[in-house]
């Protein structure tokens, strides 16, 4: 078992896992006196630790063979020759390894399989019910999200055959070629190969650019395709601007979430085509959030929006920016506002007709901070009032067997409840890296302490990257931590709030928590509403009153989190311990008052958001409160 534990971590850190340590921990009876079998344990140990000690991760990019991987289930065997036909029938040259590997059984590293993958320019991911069902293919899937973090390039390209109930959201969030229909099919093959026509014998040198910058970023609904189509034709028709259509910048294979948001941060203006279908898109409201933030900072990033259809007025979260009328003549409008954006971007040059000239600015950390206090003014008593009667509980072995039955009673009901993905397996879903290690644990702890019954992924291993994703996909609330985000946490996080976005529920799915202030960018880090930001004043000022009163802020959940956190060699300030303790009151409750009302089908009450009168637009339902018109282009 431990020689497969440390081969197997070994090959996930070379194969591009951003993994600092791996620790192992070996029971013991009676630790200040090692056993026999302690002894052979260590030895067994040492001998692998010889061994792999002076391996380093691979960072030469591998010698590319094939063309295409196809990962697929037997069952979909027929639609994949289909499709292996129509590759081939296009470009008769194209290499495909389309052999149908097992698992091998007796290796927790599928060696045979990766050294396959990382040949092939891409892994062509056939997604079907089928898919789902077959070990193999989960492996390969996660095996391909490997080879992306090991190359330079996005290697995995979805295939999405055959409609599946319930898509895991950890598929969801990355980009896929849509096959399902047959007359569609053969398009979509096409732009495919488009995309693997480059010189993969030169690979070395083809390094993806993640930081593209472009001029224009079209926000539009899908049902308004034909219209987003002219304002992209019009644009490149007057000047080669550099263009985000999302149609031509998704990649296969890409976090489309993160791309969208940094494309947004990395445009200077955007053209937003509002309609009744634009309104009613989740995805299109956080793009015109983080433009309508980012026009009202300093900088030169300018939003147009285009209103297109009729509508009952637009909503007072979209009249902070006046929106032109392009609803009776659309081509001729759209000409007058392609070429003031022309204009913009060549010569710096605004059309007052065009363009919203106010000198007013927005401060979104300021906007979010003043949230933060109100909750905590709102909810501070409720957590002393809470520590206060901790202490006067009564604990006598008739109450606790009471609770206990009641406790399971909520566990049973608890886990026949269904999300969009199935069971939820956990209460709580933890999302963190190793800078966040510290906190999460601390959390963790804290939260476990005062309520013994809480279902948690904390103890499962981050490094199977597939199985920690599930857990998150099957837990009631993800808490993550948005400070000092890596490659894995920002497909925590993408996930996290792909589920919250689309959850049906009713109840919130991503707790989000600051432990230090953000960066400039991205942008949509800083515009997802926390209640709890460890570096915000009060907590440091609540911890300078009750030293001075006398008061006692922490109950022994705190203390033997805190004594916990000590033994491994790490600490947290007090106020920081204030700021998670709080969290943890706030979690918890959220959560005992969704299972109490899964047994009445009852919605799940959303915590009160910014008030409507606030200035900014931020993901998690906040919105701006202004009143605007429409008017006339020219």
């Amino acid at each position: 078992m431990l020689k497969s534990i440390v081969n197997a971590a070994v090959n996930w850190i070379n194969a591009g896992l951003p993994m600092i340590c791996l620790k192992i921990v070996v029971y013991s009876c009676n630790p200040q006196q090692m056993s026999h079998e302690d002894e052979e344990i260590l030895d067994q140990f040492n001998k692998l630790k010889v061994k792999w000690e002076d391996v380093r991760p691979k960072t030469e990019q591998p010698k590319i063979v094939y063309d295409l991987y196809l990962s697929y289930s037997n069952s979909d065997m027929q639609k994949v020759k289909e499709i292996e036909h129509l590759l081939k029938k296009e470009k008769t040259d194209i290499k495909i390894f389309s052999e149908h590997q097992e698992l091998n059984k007796e290796q927790a590293w599928q060696t045979e399989m990766f050294d396959v993958m990382v040949t092939c320019a891409r892994i062509v991911t056939m997604l079907s019910p089928q898919y789902l069902e077959s070990r193999e293919c989960l492996e390969q899937y996660n095996l391909a999200m490997c080879c992306n973090r090991r190359t330079s390039r996005s290697v995995l390209a979805p295939f999405y055959i055959e409609t599946i109930p319930s898509m895991p959201s950890y598929m969801c969030i990355v980009q896929y070629f849509d096959v399902r229909i047959r007359e569609e099919m053969l398009q979509n093959c096409k732009s495919f190969l488009q995309l693997i026509t480059i010189d993969y014998t030169k690979i070395d040198n083809q390094v993806e650019d993640k930081d593209k910058e472009y001029d224009v970023f079209i926000s539009y609904s899908h049902e308004n395709s034909e219209k987003a189509m002219i304002v992209l034709k019009t644009l490149s028709t007057l000047n080669s601007h550099r263009i985000f259509y999302d149609r031509n910048e998704l990649k296969a294979g890409t976090l489309w979430q993160e791309k969208l948001y940094e494309s947004i941060d990395k445009s200077t203006c955007m053209v937003a085509l509002l309609s009744p279908e634009y309104l009613q898109s989740a995805v299109c409201q956080e793009e015109y959030s983080l433009a309508i933030t980012k026009h009202f900072q300093e900088g030169d990033f300018r939003l147009v929006p285009m209103c297109i259809s009729n509508m009952e007025g637009i909503p007072q979260s979209y009249s902070k920016v006046h929106a032109v009328d392009a609803r009776q003549d659309f081509e001729g409008t759209c000409l007058v506002v392609c070429n003031a954006i022309n204009s913009f971007i060549s010569m710096g040059f605004m059309n007052p007709d065009i363009f919203h000239i106010d000198q007013t600015t927005i401060d979104p950390d300021e906007i979010l901070f003043k949230y933060r206090e109100q909750y905590y003014q709102a909810n501070y008593e409720k957590l002393i009032e809470t520590r206060e009667k901790l202490k006067t509980i009564t604990t006598s072995a008739t109450e606790s067997k009471q609770e206990n039955q009641r406790n399971e009673q909520q566990l049973e009901s608890y886990h026949t409840d269904t999300g969009p993905n199935g069971n939820y397996q956990y209460d709580v879903g933890f999302s963190y890296g190793e800078a966040n290690k510290k906190y999460a644990h601390f959390l963790h702890h804290v939260i476990e302490g005062r309520w013994p019954e809480v279902v948690t992924n904390f103890s499962l291993n981050k490094n199977d990257a597939a199985g920690f994703m599930e857990s998150l996909e099957k837990s009631r609330m993800i808490i993550t931590f948005l400070s000092s985000l890596k490659f894995l946490e920002v497909e925590e996080l993408h996930l996290a709030l792909f589920r919250h976005r689309g959850g049906t529920t009713g109840h919130e799915v991503i707790y989000p928590i600051q432990v230090v202030p953000p960066s400039m960018r991205p942008t949509y880090l800083k515009l997802i509403p926390c209640n709890v930001a460890c570096y915000d004043l009060h907590w440091k000022d609540t911890i300078v009153k009750a030293q001075k009163s006398g008061q006692t802020l922490f109950d022994q959940a705190v203390l033997d989190a805190s004594t916990d956190l000590i033994a491994t060699g790490t600490g947290i300030s007090s106020e920081i311990k204030l700021a998670l303790s709080m969290a943890a009151d706030d979690i918890i409750s959220l959560i005992k008052h969704s299972r109490r009302q899964q047994s009445t089908n009852n919605i799940y009450p959303r915590r009160p958001t910014l008030q409507e009168s606030s200035t900014l637009c931020v993901f998690g339902k906040l919105s701006f409160g202004s009143c605007g018109h429409c008017y006339n282009a020219g």
